[in-house]
C-alpha cells in the first residue's frame, strides 16, 4: 500500500463508474432489507399460529370422537340390560313414580338440625344438615352419585360432640337448589360452592371430608385452597391427574366407567334411570356386588327410599348427571399437588374403581399421607363400615 501510494495518480488504473439504475428497476436500500426481513418474520409467524391452531382443533376433534365413540359404545354395553327390564315386563320397566312424602329417616331429628344457606356469590340456596355446636372446629362432609346428605348420617353423630359437622345436599341433589343446564356445573362453579360454603357458615377454615363425587371435589379444592382445608379426607375417589395416569396405564378401569360414557347423551340417561322405578339406581346401593357389602349395615327399605325420594323427584336427576357431562371439560388434568395432611380411605370390593389406582395417589400429595384400605368394603365405604372408617379418621385428626 505505501508503494502504491507514493505512484502518479496518471500510472494507475481507473475504476470505472458505476453504471445508474436502468429505468423501471428499485434500487434496494438497507432499510429495504429490514423491512423484507420484517415481513417474513410476520409470515413465519402468523404460518406457525395457524398450524397451531389447526393442530389444537383436530386434537380437540379427535379428543371428542373418541368420548362419543365411548358414548355409543357405552349405550351397547347397557342396552340389553335394559332391554332384559323390558322384556321381563313392559308395564313394570316404563312405570317410575314420584315419592310425594319424605321417609321418616329423612327428619330424623337423632341426625342433626336441617336448615338452608344463602350462599353470597351465587346467591344459591343449600340444604345442610349439622350436628354439634357452632363454633367448634368445622368438619364439611361432601356426598356422591346417586347420594345426598344422608349417607353421611353415621359420621354426623359419630363426630358431633369434637366437632360442628356439616353435610349438604351439594348442587343439583336433595333439596339444594338446581340450576338447569350443564354449564351450572362446571368445576370452578362447584369449587366457588364449597368456598361460599364454609365462608357462610362463618369460617375461614375446615376438615374437608368427601365421598365419590364429594371426594373428587375435595381433592380439587386443597389444591387450589389449600389456606381454606385444615385436613383432608378422602374415600373412595382418585385425585382426577391420578385417575387420569391411571387409565392410561390400565385401560380395564374404562369398562368400570362405563356409565360415565352413557351419562353424556341429554335426556337418554335419566330415561334410563327412571326404568323399572330406578332400577339402576337400587342395584348401585343394594345389588350383590356393588351394592354394601356388610350385612349388619346394608339400606332398610326406609334408607333406600331416602335416596330414592330425592331422585324420583321431577327432572332431579338432571343435576347430578350435569356433573358427569361436564367431567371431560376437566381432562386433561395438570398434575397440582395436595399440600395438606391427607388421608384416603377406601373399600376394597368397590365395583366401579379398581383398587390399584390408590398406588399412584401417594405422589399428589407434598405433605403426611396415609392411605387405609378397608377389606371387604364396597363404594359406599362410610356406610358399609362406618364404625371401622370413624375410628380411622379420629386418629387421623388426633395426630399432629
Amino acid at each position: 500500500f505505501s508503494l502504491l501510494s507514493s505512484l502518479p495518480q496518471s500510472w494507475l488504473p481507473r475504476t470505472p463508474p458505476l453504471p445508474l439504475p436502468e429505468a423501471g428497476l428499485k434500487v434496494i436500500s438497507k432499510k429495504d432489507n429490514e423491512g423484507s426481513v420484517e415481513e417474513m418474520a410476520r409470515f413465519v409467524s402468523s404460518s406457525l399460529l395457524i398450524l397451531t391452531r389447526m393442530v389444537l382443533r383436530l386434537s380437540s376433534l379427535c379428543y371428542w370422537g373418541l368420548i362419543y365413540m365411548g358414548s355409543f359404545l357405552a349405550v351397547c354395553f347397557y342396552s340389553p340390560h335394559f332391554l332384559r327390564l323390558v322384556v321381563q315386563g313392559p308395564k313394570k320397566a316404563f312405570r317410575w313414580r314420584v315419592r310425594e312424602r319424605a321417609p321418616r329417616c329423612l327428619t330424623d331429628a337423632s341426625f342433626g338440625e336441617h336448615y338452608y344457606v344463602r350462599m353470597k356469590n351465587s346467591g344459591m340456596r343449600f340444604h345442610c344438615v349439622s350436628a354439634g355446636e357452632n363454633g367448634r372446629p368445622l368438619m364439611l362432609l361432601l356426598h356422591g352419585f346417586p347420594e345426598i346428605w344422608f349417607s353421611w348420617r353415621h359420621q354426623l353423630v359419630a363426630f358431633r360432640d369434637r366437632y360442628h359437622v356439616v353435610a349438604p345436599d351439594l348442587r343439583g341433589y336433595g333439596s339444594s337448589d338446581a340450576p338447569s343446564g350443564w354449564k351450572h356445573y362446571q368445576l370452578e362453579i362447584l369449587l366457588a360452592d364449597i368456598q361460599d360454603l364454609i365462608e357462610a357458615l362463618g369460617y375461614q377454615r375446615c376438615i374437608l371430608v368427601g365421598h365419590d363425587w364429594g371426594g373428587t371435589l375435595a381433592w380439587s379444592f386443597s389444591v387450589q385452597h389449600p389456606e381454606m382445608v385444615e385436613k383432608l379426607i378422602v374415600m373412595n375417589a382418585p385425585h382426577l391427574a391420578g385417575l387420569q395416569d391411571y387409565i392410561l396405564r390400565q385401560p380395564s378401569q374404562l369398562l368400570r366407567s362405563s356409565y360415565v360414557f352413557l351419562f353424556q347423551f341429554p335426556w337418554l340417561p335419566e330415561f334410563l334411570l327412571s326404568l323399572a322405578d330406578f332400577k339402576m339406581v337400587r342395584d348401585a346401593l343394594t345389588g350383590k356386588e356393588s351394592g354394601i357389602q356388610n350385612a349388619k349395615h346394608r339400606l332398610t327399605d326406609e334408607e333406600l327410599e331416602a335416596f330414592l325420594y330425592s331422585f324420583s323427584q321431577p327432572k332431579a336427576i338432571t343435576g347430578p348427571l350435569n356433573y358427569y357431562r361436564n367431567l371431560f371439560r376437566f381432562l386433561p388434568v395438570k398434575c397440582q399437588d395436595v399440600v395438606v395432611p391427607t388421608l384416603l380411605i377406601w373399600g376394597s370390593k368397590d365395583a366401579f374403581l379398581e383398587l390399584g389406582m390408590t398406588q399412584l395417589m401417594k405422589q399428589y400429595v407434598q405433605s403426611r399421607f396415609r392411605l387405609e384400605i378397608i377389606p371387604d368394603a364396597s363404594h359406599w365405604v362410610q356406610q358399609d363400615q362406618p364404625e371401622v372408617v370413624s375410628q380411622l379418621m379420629r386418629t387421623f385428626l388426633s395426630e399432629e
